[in-house]
């Protein structure tokens, strides 16, 4: 079983149009949606309670939902999804990701992603993520990042981090195995960069390189959210 782990908050715009896609998947490997929402206060819950179970942490961290979730899953596989994506093919998905850990060098695997904007700015950021996860071992929560339930407990999980949750969770499952590039996209909203594209992608990469300069996630969650 498939495992499919999103967390949510104040996603009622978003939600229902990825799980609609698993609503028209047609599969024979079985799956379930686990939905875990962070204290939203619009229609969210009432939604996503349409199409798979539903869990409320009310003034949670995204880390602390994806690790709630993880604890509430029975499958074998573990795919993390973000509220906000659109996978753009469905057709023997499921199985493919069932397939792909059946090679034990992989601790993880990732979707190539795409922006909902063909801007060359969106085309870059999308073909750098996928650099970066193949050659630097960051899967990002955008990018779909799937793992075994056994290679997630040797990871060590995700911690209740306010931000870099993916960041420090990747680099621990990199450490372990390669990371597999699916043949799929994923497509992500450009709804952060709405403020102002470079301003947001500089901020970005500021909160990453006062990461590794050893400024904890819950301060930097203040000055990226600010």
């Amino acid at each position: 079983m498939i495992s499919i782990i999103i967390p949510t908050l104040n996603e009622e715009k978003t939600i229902v149009q990825l799980l609609d896609q698993f609503e028209s998947m047609t599969t024979s490997v079985p799956y379930e949606l686990i939905i875990v929402d962070g204290g939203s206060t619009d229609q969210t819950v009432s939604l996503a309670k349409q199409y798979g179970q539903v869990y409320q942490l009310f003034n949670a961290n995204r880390g602390a939902q994806l690790s709630y979730g993880v604890t509430k899953s029975s499958g074998e596989i573990l795919w993390f999804l973000h509220s906000d994506s659109v996978i753009e093919s469905t057709k023997d998905l499921l199985a493919i990701i069932e397939k792909c850990f059946s090679d034990s060098i992989y601790s993880a695997a990732f979707f190539k992603l795409k922006f909902d904007s063909a801007e060359f700015f969106y085309r870059y950021l999308a073909e750098t993520s996928t650099l970066r996860a193949l050659f630097l071992g960051l899967i990002f929560g955008d990018q779909g990042l799937v793992t075994t339930q056994k290679n997630y407990e040797k990871a060590g999980g995700f911690e209740p981090v306010p931000l870099m949750e993916d960041w420090r969770f990747s680099r621990r499952l990199r450490k372990i195995g390669k990371f597999k590039l699916l043949p799929f996209t994923i497509q992500t909203s450009s709804r952060r960069f709405r403020k102002g594209k470079l301003q947001t992608h500089l901020k970005m990469h500021q909160i990453k390189l006062l990461y590794l300069f050893g400024v904890s996630p819950k301060k930097l969650a203040e000055r990226y959210y600010r």
